[in-house]
């Protein structure tokens, strides 16, 4: 984890412990509020495990995702016989053991990061098992960034990719 990363978990606990503290409070009113305050602490848990519990690749993806979902950015998916068109990111989920929940319009796309390698190309990723027999296409209306690439240097040495597509790699590499 570099500097920011650091930064970026402290801020992550402080929130945290003041919604637990908030929640100690709250524990005997019955009140919607109450449990809005108990979704958010799950929220800054499931944030929490973007740094602890998913691999660098992983990561990437993720953090793509949460920014696509930002800006309206869609997700298609090809999996198996199953094939999605582009739809809206509703959501995005890091649960324990590094299970990583997208949910894709009404469909939900589950994988437990221990599970897979990574093939890393601009506008999508694939997701394979390590058997194999299985794998998962994310296609991205808005492709990595170079800046967002740049700031993962050590997924050249991931034992988790795979697969990284040239462009990536020069970004990686940070040659011109």
């Amino acid at each position: 984890m570099n500097q920011e990363d650091f930064i970026v978990l402290e801020c992550l606990d402080d929130i945290y412990f003041a919604l637990e503290k908030s929640l100690k409070k709250i524990q005997q009113v019955r009140s919607i509020h109450r449990l809005q305050l108990e979704q958010w602490t799950e929220e800054i848990r499931n944030h929490r495990r973007i740094f602890e519990e998913i691999s660098l690749p992983a990561r990437l993806i993720v953090e793509h995702l949460m920014s696509s979902q930002l800006i309206t950015g869609q997700i298609g998916l090809e999996t198996g016989q199953l094939s999605q068109g582009f739809s809206s990111i509703r959501g995005i989920k890091i649960e324990q053991f590094g299970i990583i929940k997208v949910k894709l319009g009404e469909l939900e796309v589950i994988w437990r990061d221990e599970d897979y390698s990574y093939y890393l190309y601009p506008d999508k990723v694939e997701l394979r098992a390590r058997d194999e027999k299985s794998g998962v296409k994310l296609f991205f209306s808005i492709a990595f960034t170079r800046q967002a690439v740049e700031k993962y240097p050590e997924l050249l040495l991931s034992p988790k990719v795979a697969y990284i597509h040239p462009q990536l790699e020069k970004w990686l590499k940070k040659v011109e």
